[in-house]
């Protein structure tokens, strides 16, 4: 009679055991194909889904129903919740007079500049050169240094266009696609990696067709080497018909111990151009305002390791598994009915405006967003009519005209999500700005995060000084940098 109640007990405490187990939350959301998943549930049984949300730039660029959380990094070892000091280093006082840090459950904090146009897309606003590591993006942004040279650029559906941070640096981190008299380039998204030694590392992302048309930024051949790239760029709703004109040619390799981007071919350039391109030098500089080019050399701030190794480089989260819509998981709700976007008290030293000159400023980068949303669809108008008259036969115009109502299409998508990312990223600045500047915090390696560039440069030079009022004093002769 023991044995049977005892058999029982262990039967009873078993099936107690078991049910608490599973019953505790999936830490992302349900597992894949439970009920109540995105695979399982698909998008006709979500109350409140926009359908505007089915295009994200990036097949993995997709998060859970609230877009944001407060998830920790419990995987990596970090604690609940690091403020964005100690998660992107030092980059956090160099790029905020410059723009906002957002937290994202995808890549932890990331950023996006602030006082750009609302049409703004990275790698517009510069040139590329031919270098020693082969095509090489040269900003004429202040914050150029940093993001196109390190991490990666992901298309966040609310947001618009974000930056997360990396350590190592490249020439530039774009996706090239060329033919049909076009060359274009975009971002590569943060699932792209890149390995010392070997290149970048894709982990199963198809270029091809992981990137979406608008995310690149297209210009004719002849262009390519022009100085202001952005007075050159096509209407990006033109996308749509000139990608398929066009093939992958990103090529990134590793050559004495440089990372060299060989995308495009220069003798192509030349061909196209009717101008010889010489590779030029990099060098560094100590100013962070904009990379300049010369004849022979091309100069760029580069920060040192010390500073880098500040930075904590995330893993890509992918909540859920893929589905068969354009952007594999589940996209964010209606942001309207989202919760507010988490982001970071700017430091003490970044620009601060008073609310009536905010305002200002929000009304004119609504105004600003409406004309050029008009020119761009007057442009768009334009090269559609001259590609009609050019038509002679009625199958040609009949394909032609299917071209132009994707094109057209497209454009109404885009000017519709930028209206609402211009709302969300000017919400994210207000809260920005009505936050209590941080106080200082050491990361785990002891670099104060908080300490503004300008002193820490100011320091290194004082350190020079004393080592050279010390050599004169042992009598030491100056040593000369090599020729």
């Amino acid at each position: 009679m023991k044995r049977i109640r005892w058999a029982s007990f262990v039967l009873l405490l078993g099936a107690v055991t078991s049910h608490a187990a599973f019953s505790q939350p999936f830490p992302y959301g349900p597992p894949p194909g439970a009920p109540g998943s995105a695979d399982a549930r698909g998008h006709d049984g979500d109350a409140g889904y926009d359908d505007r949300y089915d295009d994200q730039r990036y097949d993995d660029q997709r998060y859970d129903d609230q877009g944001y959380d407060d998830q920790g990094y419990d995987d990596q070892g970090y604690d609940a919740a690091p403020t964005a000091q100690v998660d992107v280093g030092f980059f956090f006082n160099e790029l905020s007079p410059y723009g906002d840090w957002v937290r994202t459950r995808a890549y932890g904090w990331a950023w996006f500049p602030r006082h750009v146009r609302a049409s703004w897309r990275p790698y517009t606003d510069g040139r590329w050169v031919s270098t020693e590591y082969g095509w090489t993006w040269a900003s004429n942004e202040p914050f150029g240094w940093a993001t196109y040279h390190y991490g990666r650029w992901a298309w966040d559906g609310r947001i618009g266009w974000i930056w997360v941070p990396g350590r190592d640096w490249g020439p530039a981190w774009v996706s090239w696609q060329t033919g049909g008299g076009y060359i274009g380039w975009a971002p590569l998204p943060p699932s792209v990696g890149f390995e010392v030694g070997i290149g970048i590392r894709l982990g199963g992302f198809n270029l091809s067709v992981g990137i979406r048309p608008d995310a690149y930024s297209f210009v004719q051949e002849r262009a390519f080497l022009d100085t202001r790239l952005a007075g050159h760029l096509l209407p990006s709703a033109r996308n749509v018909t000139i990608i398929h004109n066009t093939t992958n040619v990103t090529n990134y390799t590793y050559v004495d111990n440089r990372v060299v981007n060989r995308g495009i071919e220069v003798r192509r350039i030349e061909q196209v151009t009717g101008r010889r391109v010489r590779s030029l030098r990099v060098a560094e500089t100590r100013s962070r305002a904009r990379t300049e080019v010369d004849a022979r050399e091309m100069t760029i701030y580069r920060p040192d390791r010390r500073q880098l190794e500040t930075v904590r480089v995330h893993v890509e989260r992918r909540p859920g598994t893929p589905t068969s819509q354009p952007g594999g998981n589940r996209p964010p709700r209606d942001p309207r009915r989202a919760p507010d976007v988490e982001v970071a008290p700017r430091p003490r030293q970044a620009p601060r405006t008073d609310a009536r000159q905010l305002e200002q400023q929000e009304r004119r980068a609504q105004q600003e967003l409406q004309q050029y949303q008009a020119h761009e669809k007057r442009r768009l108008d334009e090269l559609q009519k001259q590609e009609t008259a050019k038509a002679r036969a009625q199958a040609e115009r009949t394909r032609i005209e299917k071209q132009h109502q994707a094109e057209r299409a497209a454009l109404q998508a885009e000017q519709r999500e930028a209206a609402q990312q211009l709302t969300e990223r000017q919400k994210a600045r207000r809260r920005a700005e009505q936050a209590e500047p941080p106080k200082r915090e050491a990361n785990p390696r002891g670099d104060r995060t908080a300490e503004p560039p300008e002193k820490k440069d100011k320091d290194k030079d004082k350190d020079k000084d004393k080592d050279k009022d010390r050599g004169r004093e042992r009598g030491e002769r100056p040593v000369r940098p090599p020729a």
